[in-house]
């Protein structure tokens, strides 16, 4: 899967990062996964008024033990909206449930809402049929995303389960050193509606190709951005999208090793993440001792109709410092 080397990075960081807060305070209630609102049809100013008046404002902070499709919870920084839920399609001939089963999804969307970047990874969630526990079936519509401030994912889990399971619960690893858990009910066929809303707004410090930039140690010359295609019949953008491949050089400037990578790289269209795509030879790849330089590429695949697209290089891991650029074609 194009994603899976990716997930298992970001697992490692967040496991580092959960290490380090074993030495602080204890978790309050504020900061547990909670409700925090549903997703609800439109509705008049006048019919509003009458839900607010008659609904006590308390309600709709409940912290609850099992979530549907249509909730929205935050966990942490990390807002999550249970969007929708049914039986999964597999296009793939080679990759069908076995006899008796079937494929069902939940489908989630993301955003952080916090400063500081968090990650979100498909393999925090677990299925159970009646009680028993089933595989996970992977797909190219992950979530698995690292996201800056303000940024958002969204994709499916799918799970391949009996046909005839009467309860099927997807349970979400919020804290892996407590065992902390909250329970998503699957609901059958059900679609809540819900969309993330598109950020098409420039970061105010996104650079463009040409330019060189001075971040820590490193100089990093953006050299070339463009639309790019594979030739791999086996790796083709999803109908709607199109791959774009940007070119960096960068130089130690400092006196210790620097290790620079692809993954090191996050892309967002209009707010929302980007898959990365690994059909090129030339992948940013490279440990930099002083004085060093490389060249390399990074490419994403995006939105054909994205207005505003943003690739993010994560400059310091503990900080969540990051350098924007610009990507036109």
């Amino acid at each position: 899967m194009k994603k899976m080397f990716k997930i298992i990075v970001l697992a490692v960081c967040l496991t580092l990062f959960a290490a380090m807060a074993l030495g602080s305070s204890s978790e309050t209630e504020e900061s547990k996964p909670q409700k925090v609102g549903e997703v609800k049809e439109e509705v008049s100013k006048e019919e509003e008024k009458t839900e607010e008046t008659e609904e006590p404002a308390a309600e709709s902070e409940e912290v609850k033990s099992e979530y549907h499709v249509g909730d929205t919870l935050k966990d942490g920084d990390l807002s999550i909206v249970y969007a929708a839920s049914g039986e999964y399609k597999e296009e793939n001939e080679y990759m069908q449930p076995a006899e008796g089963n079937k494929l069902v999804f939940i489908k989630l969307s993301f955003e952080n809402q916090g400063d500081s970047d968090v990650s979100v990874s498909s393999y925090s969630f677990h299925g159970y049929a009646d009680g028993y526990e089933v595989e996970t079936h992977y797909t190219d519509d992950d979530f698995s995303a690292t996201l800056s401030k303000g940024r958002t994912t969204e994709g499916v889990v799918v799970f391949e389960v009996p046909k005839d399971a009467k309860a099927i619960e997807i349970e979400y690893d919020t804290n892996v050193f407590t065992d902390e858990k909250l329970k998503l009910i699957y609901d059958g066929d059900k679609d809540s509606g819900f969309e993330a809303k598109a950020n098409t707004e420039t970061a105010t410090n996104a650079f463009s190709a040409g330019d060189i930039v001075e971040s820590d140690n490193m100089n990093i010359t953006y050299i070339s951005c463009e639309k790019d295609k594979s030739d791999n019949q086996f790796i083709q953008p999803k109908e709607g999208f199109h791959y774009v491949t940007l070119k960096f050089e960068f130089e130690n400037k400092g006196d210790s090793d620097e290790y620079i990578s692809c993954y090191d790289f996050d892309c967002y269209a209009d707010g929302k993440d980007c898959e990365q795509a690994y059909f090129r030879d030339d992948n940013i790849n490279a440990t930099l001792s002083s004085g060093r330089k490389a060249q390399g590429t990074v490419t994403f695949e995006v939105p054909d109709d994205a207005t505003t697209v943003e690739a993010e290089f994560v400059s310091n891991v503990w900080t969540s410092d990051r350098v924007v650029f610009k990507v036109t074609e």
